[in-house]
């Protein structure tokens, strides 16, 4: 959620500067289309002025419409595109946004969100790397939801109302390869809010393969809110699947998996994205894992539902290049205002993406990139990390670093900064800062 080109300390000064222009068109001393203010002249009287007083005094019962946008027109297609996957009838966000009469109470909640930058749930500085799964706002879009929002956010024309059902699920790149389901259904009560589970899903594949792209269709929408797919040649989560009475099993506290970074990440509205030149090795023996986050908002809560997700794979049928994974790691104990860390490279490789966790108090996470050279390469810049929603960053254009260049990672940390341990997704719980990187040895091709 940014405006592109701009810092956050800019962004919000167009934004404050544009709501009080909205205001100023809600109050009437500017036309709803923009036009200048006319001069008039008037004289001073006291009849004026008390009836000026009186009418002040007057609550209003509506706000005037100031606005140059509508629902139905321009505001039902932002939202539908960059909302309608969580905020729809059965989403898993707690009210429907491609609903004109489920969206005009949230406005007032809408702005803050937007103002905010919490929504969509985007962290990315824009400019501070390019990536293939960013879904921010652009700066047309936020206006127009903001001048909306303010402007007495006006339905539009009745004879174009829109379709507020929700879209079928469909697969991001047509039929995968290899579809997967949960073996039986998970059930979760009326008096659970919050679980994570994970799945074992036999491959039976038959030989090995490359995954290029991973995805999950939920079975429960409203309360899958993220998901983590994990190949497993150990045994391990098989093992724990089978000493627990229930489908899956729960996180596991002896730290015995996951023990490698997973292979895709899914968040609902989060764009998938499947790669050509390279994949993650999946062995013809070895089983899938998914790791699903179930959460209850206050209109699920009370409500029993059962689940039965499943997954899609993307997989090659030939021999491309293999994507290895490091992890990149603070050191376990962290202090101060502001910390730094950084990783040789010893080969050369091609990093394709990032993958970021932070479970200590932090206000910005920037990495970058050294080369032996000298020449800095801006990788990604998040502000107030938020691990509620686990995203891995896919640059649009891999970047190449030779041998010898570093990682370089910038935290702000909060004053008394405090760390809540949270349970990790690439195998490293014992940093507050950590990160996998994603890549392939040598060069790539650019996109």
């Amino acid at each position: 959620m940014y405006l592109r080109g701009q810092s956050i300390k800019s962004q919000r000064l167009s934004i404050l500067r544009h709501e009080l222009t909205i205001e100023r068109q809600a109050e009437g001393k500017d036309s709803p289309r923009g036009i200048k203010m006319q001069r008039r002249n008037w004289l001073p009287s006291i009849t004026v002025l008390m009836f000026v007083l009186v009418m002040a005094a007057i609550p209003r019962g509506h706000t005037p419409i100031a606005s140059r946008w509508n629902f139905n027109e321009h505001l039902y297609p932002v939202f539908q595109e960059r909302c309608g996957s969580c905020h729809v009838d059965g989403g898993v966000a707690p009210m429907s946004l491609v609903d004109y009469r489920s969206a005009f109470p949230w406005t007032q909640s809408i702005r803050e969100e937007i103002l905010g930058l919490r929504m969509p749930p985007w962290q990315a500085e824009d400019g501070f790397g390019d990536f293939r799964n960013g879904h921010a706002l652009t700066s047309t879009e936020m206006n127009m939801i903001l001048e909306w929002s303010a402007g007495g956010y006006p339905e539009g024309p009745r004879d174009q109302t829109p379709d507020a059902t929700a879209p079928v699920q469909e697969w991001t790149f047509g039929d995968p390869t290899v579809v997967l389901q949960i073996p039986q259904p998970f059930a979760l009560d009326a008096a659970t809010s919050e679980v994570i589970r994970y799945f074992v899903l036999a491959t039976d594949i038959g030989e090995s393969k490359s995954i290029l792209g991973a995805e999950l269709r939920p079975g429960a929408r409203a309360v899958v809110r993220g998901a983590a797919i994990f190949v497993d040649t150990t045994g391990a989560a098989r093992s724990l699947a089978d000493a627990d009475e229930a489908p899956g099993f729960s996180e596991p506290q002896d730290q015995s998996f996951p023990l490698t970074p997973p292979v895709a990440v899914w968040t609902p509205g989060q764009p998938s994205v499947i790669n050509e030149a390279a994949g993650y090795h999946l062995p013809e023996s070895a089983d899938i894992v998914v790791r699903i986050h179930y959460k209850k908002t206050w209109i699920t809560e009370g409500m029993d539902f059962s689940d039965q997700s499943q997954i899609g794979l993307y997989l090659s049928e030939s021999n491309i290049r293999p994507i290895e994974s490091l992890v990149v790691a603070s050191p376990s104990s962290l202090s101060g205002r502001k910390t730094r860390f950084t990783h040789e490279i010893s080969d050369d490789i091609t990093v394709l993406a990032l993958f970021p966790e932070v479970d200590i108090e932090s206000s910005e996470l920037q990495v970058e990139a050294v080369t032996p050279t000298g020449d800095r390469v801006p990788m990604l810049w998040l502000r107030e990390p938020d691990e509620g929603w686990p995203t891995r960053f896919w640059f649009k254009s891999p970047v190449n670093l030779p041998a010898g260049s570093r990682i370089e990672v910038t935290a702000a940390l909060e004053p008394a900064a405090e760390r809540i341990p949270k349970p990790t997704l690439i195998g490293n719980r014992t940093a507050p800062i950590r990160f996998a990187i994603d890549y392939v040895t040598g060069s790539l091709p650019s996109n």
